[in-house]
């Protein structure tokens, strides 16, 4: 099983705010079997912004968390309708969104390694650019595994 597929991916998300952002992102893991418990799964990810916004910059965020409900790691994405405010690092509302997903059991490397990746691929503009664009979520997934195949060889 893949850490992301289309149920995965909602390109129109339409939150008012991080945390209605953050639980409509929630509920397609929920869908997927992916977490236990949403709640538990929401909280974790609220906890984690507590400590530093997880703004990236340039309309995008990433939140993210490991936590005992989740049963697979999994990636999760959600462009929104409307930008909504996330505390990031350069004051942009965020209007694009990639949550990670990582079982407490597995050990700090797949959060970390994931996190590394996505990083690295966000600064590059070109990349950023065509994630912000994309309209299909076939084309979500393509991008997706292109830039993580360049990135390993």
């Amino acid at each position: 099983m893949a850490m992301i597929n289309e149920g995965l991916i909602d390109l129109e998300l339409d939150a008012s705010d991080q945390l209605g952002v953050i639980q409509q992102m929630a509920s397609l893991l929920e869908e997927q079997g992916r977490i236990d418990s949403k709640s538990v799964f929401t909280h974790g990810v609220l906890e984690r912004e507590q400590q530093f916004t997880t703004g990236f910059g340039n309309g995008i965020a990433i939140p993210h968390c490991k936590s005992n409900t989740v049963n697979r790691a999994s990636i999760v994405i959600g462009k929104l309708k409307n930008g909504v405010d996330w505390k990031a690092m350069d004051d942009a509302d965020v209007s694009f969104v990639i949550m990670l997903a990582v079982p407490d059991t597995e050990g700090g490397s797949t959060h970390l390694q994931l996190l590394s990746r996505l990083s690295g691929n966000l600064m590059d503009e070109d990349f950023r650019d065509d994630l912000m664009s994309v309209t299909a979520k076939e084309d979500v997934l393509k991008l997706l595994a292109d830039s993580m195949t360049e990135k390993n060889n």
